[in-house]
């Protein structure tokens, strides 16, 4: 098990991340009369080690799907689509917190949404204090953000979109479409262009799938997202 420090500071008690279902001991450590979170992704095919966690008390949340693309073809310039500054902070923030529906965390019926709209808007603001991300794209509609596209390179020329979020008076109207596009074509603003792209949804969301088998992604794997609740938070 490997402490994840950052979202034990959002709820406010331990919380682990299992890195190997196999190993039993770790597992029973989670028995406890406090409050403790942990979490698991386990690979589609690794029936086995999905048992061992449901027989430790873990929750099937979601099914992970990671998808990958070659260059994207271009597509016609989108106007109010620019690199994040500073100041917007505070925008993306806000459409952080009400952007998400099947996030692990909004489909894990022991996380109340509140919490669920917290972890996501302090995992935007993360890029904004330079703990996460090497660039942020955003969208802009009637001279407010209404959308965000955070990105991390994972090689000189492989991008992938960390997290997504559009407002959701504005969803369904092609706002990430745009934001990733203009990823694909102007990177995260240090003259690289991006050679490929990947991206992470959830099963349960068919409308980003659409989006990104559209966009010329392909499906590269799936997980098992599993979570672990020592005492469940809407109890605490």
């Amino acid at each position: 098990m490997k402490a994840d420090l950052w979202l034990a500071g959002i709820l406010g008690y331990p919380v682990w991340r299992i890195e190997d279902a196999s190993d039993g001991e770790s597992l029973s450590a989670l028995e406890s009369d406090i409050p403790v979170f942990a979490y698991a992704k386990v690979g589609a095919s690794d029936i086995a080690s999905v048992s061992r966690l449901v027989g430790s008390g873990f929750l099937v949340v979601d099914v992970a799907l990671t998808f990958d693309a070659g260059i994207i073809a271009p597509t016609s310039a989108s106007d109010g689509v620019r690199l994040a500054l500073p100041e917007d902070r505070e925008a993306v923030a806000r459409v952080a917190r009400g952007a998400f529906r099947f996030s692990r965390f909004h489909l894990d019926p022991l996380v109340p949404n509140g919490i669920a709209d917290t972890i996501k808007s302090a995992w935007a603001v993360n890029y904004f204090e330079g703990r996460r991300g090497d660039g942020m794209v955003v969208a802009e509609r009637d001279g407010c953000i209404v959308g965000f596209l955070q990105l991390i390179w994972t090689a000189p020329d492989s991008l992938v979109i960390d997290l997504i979020g559009v407002d959701p008076a504005w969803q369904g109207q092609g706002i990430g479409r745009d934001m990733i596009v203009y990823a694909a074509r102007h990177g995260t603003g240090d003259g690289r262009v991006p050679a490929g792209m990947t991206v992470g949804t959830q099963a349960a969301n068919a409308p980003s799938v659409r989006l990104y088998e559209s966009l010329g992604f392909r499906l590269a794997s799936a997980q098992y997202v599993m979570h672990f609740h020592g005492v469940a938070m809407d109890k605490k």
